[in-house]
């Protein structure tokens, strides 16, 4: 079967070695093949099966979130292919290409079933591509559980720990490291170059410094789910924003971190340091009103989620709304900004060979949004997969 050409021309290109205001991406089959500046080379249109004028909109990298539970409904706990199908079509029509399908604390048998559902839809997806699995807990801090549920939290057996070293789907684990039980579970992931992150942790200055040293590159949710900065306890929070080789997550809805304090991250980490996701929960994408998320009942008004007592329980955001917040809180541009949203992620779990910028010979995974954001078209891997309207 012949591979299908798309020419996108009269870009406005951001995120890769080239920045212009005017050029044209030539994509063959799942790759990009050539990146131009000005108008496109004469008479690559009559070898391109389709052409599409961008009218100056802007071309960038296919968003990657690597923390996302869910949206419109439903959730990636359900152990559903077309549940998976539809969710995948969403994030697309929100300019997401890329995503990791992220657990809550769950049972050993839970777990298991998302890790089959994921072997089954990974590469067959209908919008965008299921990375992986992101584990977010079960091994984590009951002190810092947040809106997981307690009674699930606990240590890793080694059984487990090898069902997910040999499962093939398994990304990223978050976890509490200065749980003690928790060491052979990081050095597996190490061995087997699963990204670990410490997340819902109560972990001290000191215990992320031994956490890093053992393999910890990554930190959940950043402010969130735990140990906060004193001045003379830095905590989880001091070492994620000191410490180099830690990368943060961050929810830039507004909701669960203060503009100021996206811009503190922003001059403590540079942009190289920051991750934005959504920790979208099933809520996302529908109005106002209470919702039951794996037995625990949610509120959601004016776009916050939180359980009874106030607890806030994800987030209803999408990556691009995320990015754009992100950038008003730090001042700085979308030509500086964007790799928060596809360059880190992709090199947080080493996918960075083949996805997150625009460059030849990388995966055509691209976004066209126009002056204000709106997502008008979504491609993944040389597919058209969304326009709008």
């Amino acid at each position: 079967m012949n591979s299908t050409k798309f020419l996108f021309k009269n870009a406005s290109i951001i995120g890769g070695a080239l920045t212009t205001k005017q050029g044209w991406i030539l994509t063959d089959g799942k790759k990009i093949v050539e990146v131009g500046l000005g108008e496109n080379l004469p008479g690559i249109e009559e070898h391109a099966d389709e052409v599409i004028d961008c009218l100056g909109s802007t071309l960038l990298p296919g968003l990657i979130d690597l923390h996302t539970h869910g949206a419109i409904g439903h959730e990636f706990m359900e152990p559903d292919v077309g549940v998976w199908q539809d969710l995948s079509r969403y994030y697309a029509s929100h300019g997401t290409t890329s995503l990791l399908a992220t657990t809550w604390t769950a049972t050993e048998a839970d777990l298991e079933k998302v890790i089959h559902t994921a072997q089954k839809v990974m590469g067959h997806e209908d919008g965008a591509r299921i990375l992986g699995v992101h584990l977010e807990g079960p091994y984590i801090n009951r002190a810092r559980s947040g809106a997981q549920d307690p009674m699930l939290i606990r240590t890793p057996g080694e059984n487990e720990i090898q069902k997910y070293m040999a499962s093939g789907v398994v990304k990223l684990i978050a976890l509490a490291p200065e749980v003690e039980e928790n060491a052979p579970l990081i050095r597996a992931c190490v061995e087997h170059g699963i990204t670990v992150s410490a997340g819902h942790t109560d972990a001290t200055y000191e215990e992320m410094v031994a956490a890093v040293n053992a393999g910890v590159s990554q930190v959940t949710h950043c402010f969130n789910a735990m140990r906060p900065l004193n001045h003379r306890q830095p905590g989880t929070v001091g070492a994620a924003l000191t410490l180099d080789k830690i990368r943060c997550e961050l929810i830039a809805d507004n909701i669960h971190i203060h503009p100021a304090v996206m811009e503190l991250m922003a001059r403590a980490k540079g942009m190289a340091g920051v991750i934005l996701i959504t920790d979208s929960i099933q809520p996302a994408g529908l109005p106002d009103g209470e919702y039951v998320v794996e037995g625990r009942r949610i509120t959601l008004m004016n776009g916050e989620a939180r359980l009874p007592d106030g607890t806030l329980a994800g987030s209803t955001l999408t990556l691009i709304k995320g990015l754009q917040n992100f950038m008003n809180a730090v001042h700085r541009p979308i030509d500086e900004a964007w790799v928060c949203a596809s360059l880190n992620p992709a090199k947080a779990i080493h996918q960075d060979e083949n996805k997150g910028s625009i460059l030849p010979g990388k995966d055509a995974d691209l976004i066209l949004v126009d002056r204000n954001f709106e997502v008008l078209l979504t491609m993944v891997e040389g597919q058209v997969v969304f326009r709008r309207g």
